[in-house]
């Protein structure tokens, strides 16, 4: 489990963490098509505050580098993989993308229309009902270093996975350095490790062929959401200190 300190001193925070805001987005035709009622994108954008915010009373806005009210900082997606539509799910994953082709695998029976794999239904509490998958959490460079992703990425979760029986993660490399010849395969292990523990640091357990699952019956991941929402808390107190910015 990775530790619950920022890497990067709170004086280098560009502002309040206490006033990021999540909003959730979904558009689908009233009438589906193809895979629409099986795989549902969810958009979900993070904000500093919202548009029209008047400044908090007392609060340190860290000067000339505070994001303006309302400006996007970063952005998570996550998919819904629903449950008994009729349609090939693994069809619909692998349309998608590599990873969730990855993730769907790890997951479900072998015809990918019905029913979860033998593996997945041992590895969960109750494995009946819908599949939220967290595929990308994004911040601004400014933003990172602070612990920030995983806080964020569990509350989505929270928000998101009502009626899901787990919640599953591959933990691959979503950015690359500027100079590609570093990304050696032990580069790229040693980034997976790393991505895979701050998963771990939310309630997330190893499963197979790199996937990663949460169960959503567990009490384990309640309780790490909380111990987060502590951090994030203690991170807001800390930069609207005197001399923190």
């Amino acid at each position: 489990m990775t530790s619950a300190m920022p890497k990067r001193p709170v004086s280098e925070l560009p502002g309040d963490p206490a006033r990021l805001h999540l909003h959730y987005g979904h558009g689908h035709p009233a009438v589906p098509y193809d895979s629409e009622d099986t795989l549902e994108p969810w958009h979900v954008a993070v904000t500093y505050g919202t548009a029209g915010d008047e400044e908090w009373e007392g609060e340190e806005e860290g000067g000339d580098h505070a994001p303006a009210a309302g400006s996007e900082i970063g952005h998570l997606i996550l998919w819904r993989l629903r449950d008994y539509t009729g349609e090939n799910r693994w069809e619909a994953a692998d349309a998608e993308s590599g990873d969730l082709e990855v993730v769907v695998s790890a997951v479900l029976g072998r015809s990918g229309r019905t029913g979860y794999s033998a593996a997945f239904e041992k590895a969960v509490t109750h494995p009946v009902g819908d599949l939220l998958i967290l595929d990308r959490v994004s911040l601004d460079k400014a933003w990172r270093g602070f612990g920030l992703g995983p806080a964020l990425a569990v509350e989505a979760i929270r928000r998101l996975s009502g009626g899901c029986c787990a919640v599953a993660v591959f933990p691959g490399m979503g950015e690359y350095p500027e100079d590609r010849e570093q990304v050696t395969e032990a580069y790229r292990l040693q980034a997976k490790k790393k991505i895979a523990a701050l998963w771990e640091s939310i309630g997330f357990q190893p499963f197979r062929r790199g996937v990663w699952l949460l169960d959503t019956a567990l009490r384990r991941p309640e309780e790490l959401m909380q111990g987060r929402r502590a951090q994030l808390r203690a991170l807001g107190t800390a930069f609207q200190q005197p001399g923190s910015v």
